[in-house]
């Protein structure tokens, strides 16, 4: 019981935190908006060039993350965010994304060229059972990088380390926060296993995050401020989060620690 308490209030005191530091960085949300419209133009002018066009959204996509977790690492570090702090931001970790796409796709050949296939009618439960992998032990992602110091397929390892070490006291707040979105739309209806895919793919890094995007594209004009206000807090939230339980005191790592593990 203590220890429940106490990662409480871990809770707490970060998502108060959160709530300040979102507030005094409130134009990463709307960076947010930004994002989904350049993706979503540069979508629509590539389409005719096939393989080419996808290359080419591919890297729009890439330079909008880089300038995204850029922008959150300043919100997050309690940093006011500036229009010129955005316009530098596009390029300040493409390369770092780049490399997380990479691993990404090499993972995204051998599950749907060879291990699904290999599964014969099974195939489609294979490939969701590694969609919900990524979603766990990929899911800080984001948070490292701009809070850790690998890239590519080690920072992937990295990730999963992570989640072995504290994935509850990860994973909790972020599985419920991602519920929070769906029940507005409806999405809390339905099998459970169709329930926990759609929570996978909105916690999977790997979709670049085109899970939240179409969320917003089904939620009705009045909700899609108060859930723009959410996710930013929420990205806010993880990377205090993630911090805390990286680089927090022995006294604090000892009480997340002791869930049982």
């Amino acid at each position: 019981m203590p220890v429940v308490l106490g990662v409480a209030r871990l809770y707490a005191r970060t998502a108060v935190l959160a709530g300040r530091r979102a507030v005094h960085a409130w134009p990463v949300a709307f960076a947010l908006v930004l994002y989904a419209v350049l993706v979503l133009v540069t979508r629509q002018l590539v389409a005719p060039l096939g393989r080419a066009g996808g290359f080419i959204l591919n890297l729009v996509v890439a330079a909008c993350l880089s300038s995204y977790v850029s922008v959150v690492s300043q919100a997050v570090a309690g940093s006011r965010v500036q229009l010129s702090d955005l316009r530098r931001s596009f390029g300040a970790r493409f390369w770092d994304v780049i490399a997380v796409f990479f691993a990404f796709w090499v993972i995204d050949l051998a599950v749907d060229g060879v291990i699904a296939p290999a599964a014969g009618d099974k195939a489609d439960i294979v490939a969701a059972l590694f969609g919900l992998a990524i979603a766990v032990f990929f899911n800080p992602v984001p948070e490292l990088l701009y809070q850790g110091s690998t890239r590519g397929f080690h920072l992937l390892y990295e990730s999963g380390q992570f989640i072995s070490r504290h994935g509850l006291e990860w994973l909790l707040p972020n599985v419920l926060a991602a519920l929070a979105l769906m029940a507005p739309l409806g999405l809390m209806h339905g099998p459970p296993g169709q329930i926990v895919l759609h929570v996978a793919t909105l916690l999977a890094p790997n979709n670049d995050g085109m899970g939240v995007l179409s969320l917003f594209a089904r939620a009705p004009l009045y909700l899609q401020l108060p859930m723009l206000a959410f996710v930013h807090w929420l990205m806010v939230f993880r990377g205090l989060l993630f911090a805390e339980l990286t680089r927090g005191s022995s006294r604090q790592r000892a009480l997340r620690g002791g869930w049982g593990r």
